[in-house]
């Protein structure tokens, strides 16, 4: 008899757990097909961080889900939650980013991203200055290619520089903040013209200090590039003007990071 009781309080609490509903704000990041009509949604949220989550019926002809969720979009969500992951029932379009969804490079400098952000962030680690960092990315590349939309100077040098400023910030908010006023080996410093620069020895190495083994030759430009990206938000970035060897230099970099952490 108690059993019998037991089991049927654990079914009203299993139709009551079916009917919950919670809802995020939302940055979607991957999506993967999945049985015939199905979808797994990877989302960066303000309120769990990482999350993946899948969608049902969502690749039907009359479905209408699928649109407010595409890559790169930011939505409000709802999941309903049952167990496990629950399943994404409703979602509402706050920012369609347009113009990013049409620019060749905004698209291939964020791919770059996701796929080193998601090698990186674990599931359900919410942190809500990425989530507004990656919602000012978004935003600077889609006025970038608005302007170049226009023809107004947007080169792509500037989603180079926008997209190397958000990893960099990102690696900070991560932990992983670099030396650039002192040598990070002997701690003079900087202000040789010859410097060099290693992930896994801290950040920016004098001219005494760097040899070829610590991966690459900066200009002093350079680290007054990376100073200027620490101290600062990233809409004051997209003003910013460097040449063309600080990026190329920035590009390094960031791979000598995201080398170093992924190692």
């Amino acid at each position: 008899m108690v059993n019998e009781v037991v089991f049927i309080l654990d079914e009203k609490y299993s139709e009551i757990n079916e009917n919950m509903k919670y809802n995020y704000h939302a940055i979607a990041l991957e999506k993967f097909n999945i049985s015939e009509a199905d979808r797994l949604y990877t989302f960066f949220t303000l309120e769990r961080g990482l999350i993946r989550v899948p969608a049902k019926s969502v690749r039907k002809s009359k479905a209408k889900l699928a649109a407010q969720v595409e890559d790169f979009v930011f939505s409000h969500i709802t999941i309903a939650k049952g167990c496990g992951r629950g399943v994404l029932s409703g979602a509402v379009v706050e920012k369609y980013f347009v113009e990013l969804h049409q620019n060749y490079w905004a698209l291939q400098h964020i791919d770059r991203v996701r796929i080193i952000f998601l090698s990186i962030i674990e599931e359900n680690d919410s942190d809500e200055r990425i989530f507004w960092l990656w919602a000012n990315y978004l935003e600077e590349l889609n006025h970038l290619s608005k302007k170049q939309q226009k023809d107004v100077g947007a080169h792509e040098s500037q989603f180079s520089w926008i997209t190397h400023a958000f990893l960099i910030q990102l690696f900070i908010l991560l932990g992983y903040d670099f030396a650039t006023v002192h040598c990070c080996v002997c701690y003079d410093k900087i202000n040789e013209i010859r410097n060099g620069f290693s992930a896994a020895k801290g950040g920016v190495l004098c001219s005494k200090c760097f040899c070829s083994e610590y991966f690459c030759y900066i200009e002093p430009d350079t680290i007054k590039a990376i100073r200027i990206i620490q101290t600062n938000k990233l809409q004051s970035l997209a003003k910013v003007t460097v040449h063309d060897d600080v990026y190329k230099q920035l590009d390094r970099i960031v791979y000598n990071i995201e080398k170093w952490i992924m190692r």
